[in-house]
């Protein structure tokens, strides 16, 4: 695999442009995760080639726990809101970002406890066999009363909390498609 692109997304960054007057309405009922994978991908795709279309983009978004506040909000409303249980289930990041972006090719969500990070990167192995980039997101926000417990319990998410990491893959020469 070949490192084209890399970018970070800080939750506490994008936090105060997203409460300013007129915010972008695409995030308008998105997650925090929704939020930083987006922005982080839509930086990554400026370092396609410019041959390249998103039908040529496969993506691994890499993730902890998920959507953890969501889910919460979920738990928590009485009768249950048909709105908030859409972006409680896991793999509802990966769905937002994809179809925001437009991108087309196959996505996974991998999550898998402390194998996470190592998972996503033999996955982005996998799919650059079927096409010739491939997205990689590691995005994890909890809210804030939990971090401390989520950090005692689970100490090596502690890099990736409130955060999105991405890089954009591609094909070295020689390697199979």
């Amino acid at each position: 695999m070949k490192l084209l692109a890399t970018q970070e997304v800080i939750l506490s960054e994008i936090e105060l442009s997203l409460r300013g007057t007129s915010p972008d309405p695409r995030f308008r009922r998105a997650t925090a995760n929704m939020t930083m994978t987006t922005l982080c991908c839509e930086h990554l795709l400026k370092a396609l080639p410019a041959q390249s279309s998103k039908q040529d983009v496969s993506m691994v978004l890499a993730t902890h726990f998920g959507e953890v506040g969501s889910t919460l909000d979920f738990l928590r409303t009485t009768p249950s809101s048909p709105t908030l249980f859409q972006n409680s289930l896991h793999n509802s990041t990966l769905g937002f970002a994809t179809v925001t972006l437009g991108l087309t090719g196959p996505g996974i969500t991998i999550s898998c406890d402390s194998e996470t990070y190592s998972s996503s990167h033999l996955m982005a192995e996998t799919l650059l066999n079927i096409s010739p980039f491939v997205l990689v997101v590691f995005v994890d926000s909890v809210p804030n009363p939990l971090e401390n417990l989520y950090i005692e319990v689970h100490p090596y998410v502690e890099k990736f909390l409130n955060k999105a990491t991405g890089f954009l893959f591609s094909k070295t020469e020689g390697f199979a498609r």
